[in-house]
């Protein structure tokens, strides 16, 4: 709800954030982007691994929302983009661990939470990478 109240460029901003972040565990799990993407291709203990991450991230980033515009942007993109792949990783951990229609239940929410995400970073990839990656280093 909140991502369909925004402009598109905001849109197109979330979706570099969630490129960006998916870079990000393909590098830390050792697999590609796409499979970050999608949460796919990991372990238990990884997509374990990696919902915590983005839970703290989340949270981190929340807490410079008020530093100032820029920053304050930077961040909103990193937490949104963050908490999309949170619950993303956390029902694929529940497709795998749970059982019965509890199971079925999270592979679809994990169904609909990838196809946002793959949507997203497609609006992303209109946006030059150049653009994305000088806003990251004067947020830095």
């Amino acid at each position: 709800m909140k991502i369909d109240s925004k402009s598109h460029v905001k849109v197109y901003a979330y979706g570099q954030a969630l490129r960006h972040v998916a870079r990000l565990i393909a590098s830390a799990v050792q697999v590609s982007e796409t499979d970050a993407l999608k949460a796919r291709g990991l372990s238990d203990e990884k997509l374990d691994h990696v919902y915590r991450d983005l839970f703290s991230s989340v949270r981190r980033c929340r807490a410079f929302l008020h530093e100032g515009a820029q920053t304050s942007e930077m961040a909103d993109n990193l937490a949104t983009a963050c908490l999309i792949l949170k619950h993303l990783y956390r029902m694929r951990f529940h497709e795998e661990r749970a059982s019965g229609s509890q199971q079925v239940e999270a592979g679809d929410l994990a169904e609909r939470l990838m196809t946002l995400s793959q949507s997203l970073c497609e609006l992303g990839a209109a946006v030059s990478p150049a653009h994305w990656e000088e806003e990251l280093r004067l947020a830095a």
